[in-house]
């Protein structure tokens, strides 16, 4: 990429800062108005669909309507008309979809996600805004971008329209000009074994010196590929170079063909010289220009994050992604200083409840401009593409965002909580608990995961740290953060209703084994986050081999 191609991404987005942003901003100071517009627009559309009939869409002229009329749905309440839609028929929407978003899922079997082509305007409309803010507040798109995605077409239902992720969604979207500046090929993606894909990953991070920005929603997807460069640096220079042969098969190998080419003279000066010297590869030597990381940092994923941290240069500014998923785009990130996500107010209409009070006969629902600062809220969605209040199971938090309107984060699944006798202990507690623990004595766990054992009424933490990483003391501490966040908890603890927690360590290796237990079972490589919490009784044949047992 050159000064010229630069100059034409800066004319780009400068247009979209008057197409997309202003317009996007404009919408945010009439919030209320905005949402009852995009809403009543839905409906108008698709009023006419077998969905629009059941519930007389057509009949709706507010959203206290709305709410009156349409009952909460979760997928198991859309699949019959997904399915219905798959065969030909108006089921959802009067758009017939033109493709399926798969997800695994996090509790259960796949979904498909149905996308219109609104929905798949509303996917770029997303990424415009994201990538206007890191054009006009960061040095991402200076140089190469090292960007991972899963393929956007795995397959195709019987009536002939595909399936896939949304990330391959999101990057089959882009613009050649910015496809220009990608740095792992596009074959890539479409590699069936997860280690040769890997593998290419790694060789895209060897062979450019210019990466400027790196986007993996994923943070653990760029761990694996820095931790896979630190422990076989010498294997992927010298196949890199030309002094090996891969052995694996042709497509791999063109794509091994097409990064020897791209490498200046520069970068292969330097591979060589460590090759030679068996000198360290620097983080400053991998990443010489790197500015900005995108990424997911919320929920389970800032334990992969944290870990992370150690194989980029300081310097490097880390932008969240936003709250996105393979049901919708919630929000953009607006302002990358403070990470700002803003709710995309003008593809989606939004409507929350207050998290303690879901499970009531009756729960309030409100709009985004009845939620308050410093709350956390169920969050239900109505799309374009045929989900209509859609209950995600996501938690989100409200802080203050831009105009009138506030700004939402991910904070865990709805079911990110365990219960031993009601204490309800949910992901953040713990993983704010243990981070703390750990960072008490100057360590980062690879994989951290809590069992609540109900038969012998306590919980269990399991963290994969060195062997040398001392961790008896690390049940007190961790102990301690625990009933500072959860006064049930601490109640419980109290009064002898659970016994204290135990902190074990898991060998090494353990938590990339239940990831791989994870993929076996169909979640999908870039979809994957970690589990935190479950239950001893589900876990237990799993994990029995890599607990450190202790000396006879």
């Amino acid at each position: 990429m050159g000064v010229l191609d630069n100059i034409t991404i800066g004319i780009h987005m400068l247009w979209s800062r008057l197409k997309v942003r202003a317009p996007f901003i404009r919408a945010l100071k009439s919030l209320e108005k905005t949402q009852a517009d995009v809403l009543m627009r839905i409906l108008r559309d698709n009023n006419k669909t077998e969905f629009g009939k059941k519930y007389g869409l057509s009949e709706i002229s507010s959203v206290s309507e709305f709410r009156n009329q349409v009952p909460i749905h979760d997928y198991d309440d859309l699949e019959p008309y997904i399915k219905r839609q798959q065969e030909g028929h108006r089921s959802l929407t009067t758009e017939a979809p033109v493709y399926y978003a798969r997800t695994s899922g996090t509790t259960g079997s796949y979904k498909d996600i149905p996308l219109t082509e609104s929905g798949i305007n509303q996917i770029k409309h997303f990424q415009k805004q994201l990538a206007y803010s890191l054009w006009s507040q960061t040095d991402f798109f200076k140089g190469t971008i090292l960007g991972f995605s899963s393929p956007r077409f795995e397959g195709k239902l019987s009536n002939g329209i595909p399936y896939g992720s949304t990330s391959g969604a999101i990057y089959d979207s882009l613009s050649s000009l910015f496809k220009k500046k990608l740095a792992i090929p596009s074959e890539a993606f479409d590699l069936n074994d997860v280690e040769s894909k890997y593998e290419v990953y790694a060789l895209s991070a060897l062979a450019h010196d210019s990466v400027t920005g790196v986007s993996s929603v994923n943070p653990s997807s760029l761990l694996k590929v820095c931790t896979l460069i630190e422990e076989n640096a010498e294997a992927l220079i010298s196949l890199l170079l030309g002094n090996d042969q891969s052995n694996k098969n042709d497509k791999f190998d063109s794509i091994v063909s097409l990064l020897r080419s791209r490498m200046s003279s520069e970068r292969v000066n330097l591979l060589s010289h460590c090759l030679k010297s068996r000198e360290n590869l620097s983080t400053k030597m991998l990443w010489p220009r790197l500015s900005t990381l995108v990424t997911w940092t919320g929920g389970s994923c800032g334990i992969a994050l944290n870990k992370l941290k150690k194989y980029l240069p300081s310097t490097v500014k880390i932008v969240e992604t936003g709250y996105v998923s393979s049901e919708f785009s919630g929000t953009a990130n607006i302002d990358t200083k403070r990470n700002i996500c803003m709710p995309l107010v003008t593809d989606h209409f939004y409507e929350f409840v207050e998290k303690d009070k879901w499970l009531e006969d009756s729960p309030k629902f409100l709009s985004l401009h009845e939620l308050e600062i410093g709350k956390d809220y169920y969050i239900f969605v109505t799309t374009q593409s045929g989900l209509y209040r859609y209950d995600i199971n996501d938690i989100v938090r409200v802080s203050e965002g831009l105009k009138d309107c506030p700004r939402l984060d991910f904070v865990r699944k709805g079911k990110g909580v365990i219960n031993i006798t009601g204490e309800k202990i949910s992901e953040d507690q713990i993983i704010a608990a243990v981070s703390l623990g750990l960072e008490s004595i100057g360590h980062v766990a690879d994989a951290l995961l809590v069992l609540a054992d109900v038969s012998a009424g306590h919980y269990r933490t399991f963290v994969e740290v060195p062997q040398e990483v001392p961790i008896k003391s690390l049940s007190k501490k961790i102990e301690d953060e625990l009933r500072k966040r959860n006064i049930e908890y601490n109640d419980k603890r109290a009064s002898g209703r659970l016994n204290p927690l135990t902190v074990e360590r898991f060998l090494k290796g353990a938590g990339q084994a239940i990831k791989d237990n994870c993929l076996a079972k169909g979640v999908r490589e870039s979809q994957y986050k970690p589990p935190v919490l479950a239950y001893w009784n589900e876990w237990s044949d799993l994990i029995g081999d890599w607990i450190e047992r202790s000396a006879p």
